[in-house]
């Protein structure tokens, strides 16, 4: 086993997973089992289809909180 260190950035901000494993693989499906297990809804809201409004950065991170359902 090994310590890996998986850096994630979102938005701007930075985000640390440390995790023991023995491959990076193995060392993913380990942080994106942190990332479910911690993550948690704040609000769900209906809003409009328009998309034009929001930036780049903010569908980005709206892909990436859907991706973790």
């Amino acid at each position: 086993m090994m310590k890996y260190v998986i850096k994630l950035e979102i938005n701007g901000i930075e985000f640390q997973i440390k995790t023991l494993a023995g491959s990076e693989r193995e060392a993913k499906e380990r942080a994106w089992d942190v990332i479910k297990e911690r993550t948690s809804f704040i609000s769900i809201r209906h809003e409009a289809l328009m998309e034009v409004d929001r930036s780049f950065s903010q569908r980005v991170a709206s892909g990436f909180k859907s991706a973790l359902l």
